[in-house]
């Protein structure tokens, strides 16, 4: 399989989930759906529990299985990561059972006509949570999805009682940020402001350069709470590309190893950017990815960037991609300076929370 899956099949029903099963039943159900996370319920009560997402998993396993790797400075110090090594720890850390690894998750009744969007937005998502002075991108405290449900356990129906909670829909930041989108011209007059008053420039973005492990990025982004960390050449050069959790989808127990690849890699396979799992089995890789000529070899992956004078309503246009008529999360717009380095980060948490604001 080259990167992510194309043409997902689209799930016949929710997808949802029990604390009986598997991480590795819960990364093929979510890859085959090219989806990030899920409901779960308990497994002998059928109450709802709570969510997992594929940055619960990656968070499990940095805590139970390299917590070294959360210590800053770790790898300078240590042996690199090998394929074979993740793939073996795959095996045993996918037969864990979902219940140690669950975030909770608020449920919002589909019918109910008291509650707006700026509650759900706020109570929902969180995102009037306080923030890192020094992090404007999202805390993982934040809920980027809501559970929505329509009838409760117990109810009666024609069939009998409900025996669990009916949840029928998965309400997610990104689909608020397309609805705000399109409606971009009826928005407050403050998102005529450049993004640079609104204190998204904080000079002290996280980047990591290509040659990185890629689980030791993911780590990174583990010990400061964040949902994506950018890619650079060298330490503080120009942004190059951006990993985040979302980059994670598509990845299956079989795949594990691919986490030993240096971040420039991964990004270029995940991406089905020319190169094979395969290949990386192999060590078969392109020219410019042996010799860390990564400005070079990410050249072909987009890079979502705005100046700092660029006005926020023009930076929300391009958080949401129109390609192909359709309104596509690109995940995060990272705000550059003259020379191309990354010196602010906007993201859909950030767009909400300035309208709850």
């Amino acid at each position: 399989m080259q990167g992510p899956l194309e043409g997902p099949a689209k799930p016949p029903e929710l997808i949802k989930f029990t604390t009986a099963q598997s991480v590795g039943d819960a990364l093929k159900a979510l890859a085959a759906y090219n989806i990030l996370s899920a409901p779960v319920s308990d497994a002998a009560t059928g109450e709802y529990v709570g969510m997992v997402d594929v940055a619960d998993i990656m968070g499990s396993m940095l805590r139970g299985v390299y917590p070294e790797l959360l210590e800053k400075g770790y790898l300078e110090q240590h042996k690199r990561l090998s394929i074979s090594e993740l793939q073996s720890v795959g095996v045993e850390f996918c037969s864990r059972k979902l219940s140690n690894l669950l975030h909770g998750g608020d449920l919002w009744f589909k019918g109910d006509t008291e509650s707006n969007l700026l509650e759900v937005v706020e109570t929902g998502f969180r995102v009037r949570a306080p923030r890192k002075l020094h992090v404007p991108h999202h805390h993982l405290k934040v809920h980027h999805r809501v559970a929505v449900f329509d009838i409760l356990p117990g109810e009666q129906t024609p069939d009998g009682p409900v025996p669990e909670w009916h949840i029928t829909d998965i309400v997610s930041q990104t689909d608020v940020v397309r609805f705000l989108a399109a409606q971009i011209d009826r928005l407050d007059a403050a998102f005529n402001l450049p993004v640079s008053q609104l204190g998204l420039v904080t000079h002290d973005v996280e980047t990591v350069p290509g040659s990185t492990p890629t689980l030791a990025a993911f780590a990174a982004m583990h010990r400061s709470g964040l949902s994506g960390i950018g890619v650079t050449e060298a330490a503080g050069g120009p942004l190059l590309a951006n990993l985040s959790i979302s980059d994670l989808r598509g990845l299956t127990p079989d795949r594990f190893g691919a986490l030993a690849l240096p971040v420039g890699a991964f990004l270029l396979l995940q991406k089905g950017r020319g190169l094979r799992w395969e290949d990386c089995l192999t060590d078969q890789l392109p020219e410019a990815v042996r010799e860390g000529r990564w400005s070079e070899a990410l050249a072909s992956i987009p890079l979502v960037t705005c100046g700092p004078e660029a006005a926020l309503r023009e930076a929300i246009g391009q958080l949401v991609d129109h390609k192909k008529h359709r309104r596509v999360l690109c995940g995060m717009v990272y705000i550059v300076d003259g020379e191309g380095r990354a010196i602010g980060v906007l993201t859909p948490t950030d767009v909400l929370r300035m309208v709850s604001q």
